[in-house]
């Protein structure tokens, strides 16, 4: 069997992407309540593994692509649907909604692959690499397309932050410092 962490990083790619494609075609306000439906659906999900009640696809997608280890079945796909969810209520200009989904799905992605990778651990959290950080960080300025040159300082803000070790999951912590920058922007 392929690599799990792998898979796992290539789908939260493929799926950040095609979160900023529909986004793109069907509007904001239409992927509020598709990903606000969908943490509806999962928490049901959740609910119903939690309690014994096992069905086919959801035990597939847990099996494939699920950490060990996390709080509870589907915490993944929790944080990263409360992640995109984050710009998509909070910022209102498209261009900021997508830089942040894309630096999600393309930054947080590429520093699991290369950080796996790293030898040089980060002096400030031995469990995260130099290598992975700066893959973040480079693998998110495609956000320049979007928002230009701001999209440089966001780009090393949000590696710093997936960076540090704090009790926040990156799916929401990324999100929210993006969105956040924003604001104050």
């Amino acid at each position: 069997m392929a690599d799990k962490e792998f898979e796992r990083q290539i789908f939260h790619l493929v799926l950040g992407i095609g979160v900023i494609l529909s986004l793109l075609y069907f509007g904001r306000g239409f992927m509020i309540a598709a990903v606000f439906t969908t943490i509806i659906i999962g928490t049901i999900l959740i609910n119903s593994r939690l309690i014994g009640i096992h069905i086919g696809f959801v035990k597939w997608f847990e099996t494939r692509f699920e950490r060990k280890n996390v709080m509870f079945p589907g915490w993944g796909s929790a944080c990263y649907a409360a992640g995109v969810l984050i710009p998509l209520v909070t910022l209102t200009d498209m261009n900021q909604i997508i830089a942040t989904i894309l630096i999600l799905a393309l930054g947080d992605c590429m520093s699991g692959i290369i950080g796996r990778m790293g030898k040089n651990k980060l002096p400030y959290n031995k469990k995260k690499t130099i290598e992975g950080t700066l893959a973040f960080i480079i693998a998110s300025l495609p956000a320049y397309y979007f928002v230009g040159i701001a999209a440089i300082p966001l780009a090393v803000l949000a590696g710093l932050a997936e960076s540090v070790d704090i009790q926040m999951d990156d799916n929401i912590l990324v999100p929210l410092v993006c969105s956040v920058f924003f604001l104050v922007l």
